[in-house]
């Protein structure tokens, strides 16, 4: 007997694993870390702009076709849903990097806009990897 996963699960799954992710590294990890590695130190800082850049994507290419069931011609909401979401995602998270400079909340840094536009990058990679079921709607009988 075979398992057929629908493509929602999966994409859901991947959203829910980087964002817990996130949260370890953000939460337990980094303030818990007192080792002298620098490049343990340096992944531990760009780790939270890295895990949101695979997982918000992951999150929107689930929600773009619900927002325009009815046009399903639309190729950006439904062929080409991973692009948009991934520039609905680095924008926003780029946006976020930006104005934490004119914030007291935060703190800008460069590497964090690398590992967000790496992040978006293995995205990307994710998608092309992906099988063609898990990037298609399953369609209702």
């Amino acid at each position: 007997m075979k398992i057929k996963l629908k493509p929602v699960y999966f994409w859901f799954t991947i959203f829910a694993l980087t964002f817990m992710a996130y949260q370890i590294v953000q939460d337990n990890i980094r303030p818990n870390y007192h080792g002298k590695n620098s490049v343990i130190a340096y992944l531990l800082g760009v780790a939270p702009n890295f895990f949101p850049a695979i997982g918000i994507p992951a999150l929107f290419v689930v929600l773009l076709p619900e927002f325009n069931k009815r046009n399903t011609a639309n190729k950006w909401l439904n062929n080409k849903k991973h692009i948009t979401a991934n520039l609905i995602s680095i924008i926003g998270l780029l946006l976020w990097e930006f104005l934490q400079t004119t914030t007291t909340r935060g703190r800008f840094d460069w590497n964090d806009v690398l590992w967000t536009c790496i992040g978006a990058a293995v995205f990307q990679l994710m998608w092309t990897a992906t099988p063609v079921e898990f990037k298609e709607e399953t369609k209702k009988a």
